[in-house]
């Protein structure tokens, strides 16, 4: 495996790649504010892709899924995504690689289903410290959170701190 910061390949996509991947990402995350791309370069790993917006870490291709990256989030905004807000202990527990279970959610804002991605934002700072997958929609999530209720609510796919955020913070 390749070390954290050297990507195997680098290079830059053509204008239709460019086209194409702006529409694959609209298609997937329509509120998406940056309509008017026009550098993009990739850093190929071995387990995963980087799209660089204009020099900045932007998306991460894993699995076949786009997935925003963290420092992307902080600096064009994460409005454009759902969002769950996590009390401190939850937001700890996630820095550290675990899932968001039920009893962490404070909040919710945007709908979203299973399978979506969202951003997880700590209550406190306000700040997202993690992407994850839903495992549970929101309207049932919600009447869940009423009913006190136990069990996993988010995979958590990237967060502060694992090697996707060591990656974009030396590529940045």
């Amino acid at each position: 495996m390749n070390d954290v910061g050297r990507p195997a390949r680098r290079y830059f996509l053509k204008k239709r790649d460019v086209k194409n991947l702006l529409e694959e990402i609209l298609n997937r995350y329509p509120g998406f504010p940056l309509r008017d791309v026009r550098s993009i370069e990739i850093a190929e790993f071995d387990d995963l892709i980087l799209y660089l917006f204009e020099g900045k870490a932007s998306f991460f291709r894993v699995q076949g899924r786009l997935i925003p990256s963290l420092t992307f989030l902080l600096d064009i905004g994460f409005g454009w995504l759902p969002q769950v807000y996590v009390d401190r202990g939850a937001a700890k527990a996630m820095v550290r690689g675990a899932d968001l279970m039920i009893p962490g959610v404070k909040r919710l804002t945007g709908s979203f289903s299973v399978g979506s991605i969202v951003v997880i934002v700590d209550e406190e700072s306000k700040a997202p410290i993690a992407i994850g997958e839903a495992l549970i929609d929101s309207s049932s999530l919600l009447e869940v959170i009423v009913k006190s209720g136990r069990g996993k609510a988010f995979k958590n796919i990237h967060h502060v701190g694992d090697r996707m955020w060591s990656i974009t913070m030396l590529i940045r």
